[in-house]
């Protein structure tokens, strides 16, 4: 069965680049493509937003408007192929660190008996551990987790599929808290969860940071570059001292403004995996 779907284009550069996936992130796309010019002399990307309704790319579009240096496309409505079967295609198992692997629904866990098992459906919320973002805030899940403590509440900001939090409720982390500004993406991290046989507490928002329950050991955040620093001075005074934030969705070159924007004092560490990064900060104990 073929759906639905519509697509809009932007091409874009530097400092609206980094405006235009801030406004990507409150529109709810639900896919991006990001594609650079075939000419050596043009540093501009496209940038191809999906969504299942016209609504969210409407606004996007207008926002992209408004940014010096973008380009913007017509919304277009297109046909593509069911996403199940399209997606059995190139969801295939991922190793991810030294015990974890991500698995779509049709592979049992059966065959990796030495690895901890996230199963993920592949649907409309972003999250499948293929891209390098997801993978940098995995292994440093995994790497961190003897080191976190028992109390205080753990949190998935931007939860999308439900993967971070999955993960860590995976490696006995409790209460685990999946926040996202998307109910149809919380919906699709409860039916995850399900899969799991993990709980997670699910929370819509409206892209607060103030929505972190305060005293937080630990805060999973894999977001642009825009929304990171637009909550950074929120969501640092929610963790408890010695807490951790585990921040990705970031390019290697937007390390510097996330570090710049987060309390001097705070112990960080940096992680790179292909030109993505992330950005580990540990409270003041």
């Amino acid at each position: 069965m073929n759906e639905q779907v519509w697509r809009l284009a932007v091409r874009a550069a530097g400092t609206s680049l980094d405006v235009l996936s801030g406004a990507m992130y409150l529109a709810g796309y639900e896919g991006i493509e990001i594609l650079p010019s075939d000419r050596d002399d043009d540093d501009r990307v496209t940038v191809r937003a999906y969504a299942l309704t016209r609504h969210g790319l409407e606004e996007l579009a207008r926002v992209a408007a408004a940014v010096p240096g973008c380009e913007v496309g017509r919304i277009e409505e297109i046909e593509v192929e069911d996403w199940a079967e399209g997606w059995k295609k190139y969801f295939q198992p991922q190793r991810i660190g030294a015990t974890l692997v991500v698995l779509p629904p049709w592979v049992s866990p059966k065959h990796y008996p030495d690895r901890t098992p996230i199963v993920i459906k592949p649907g409309h919320a972003f999250g499948t551990g293929t891209h390098a973002s997801t993978r940098l805030v995995l292994e440093a899940l995994e790497r961190v987790r003897p080191r976190v403590g028992t109390r205080g509440p753990v949190v998935d900001l931007g939860t999308g599929s439900g993967i971070l939090a999955i993960a860590a409720a995976k490696l006995g982390l409790a209460p685990v808290t999946a926040i996202d500004v998307d109910p149809e993406a919380l919906y699709e991290a409860q039916e995850n969860a399900r899969a799991n046989a993990v709980h997670l507490l699910v929370r819509t928002v409206e892209g607060d940071a103030q929505d972190v329950p305060a005293g937080a050991r630990l805060v999973l955040a894999n977001l642009s570059a825009p929304v990171h620093r637009a909550i950074a001075g929120t969501l640092a005074p929610r963790l408890q001292p010695g807490g951790r934030a585990l921040l990705s969705g970031l390019l290697e070159d937007e390390v510097e403004g996330i570090v710049a924007a987060w309390p001097d004092g705070w112990e960080r560490r940096v992680a790179v995996l292909e030109e993505w990064a992330l950005v580990e900060f540990v409270a003041p104990s």
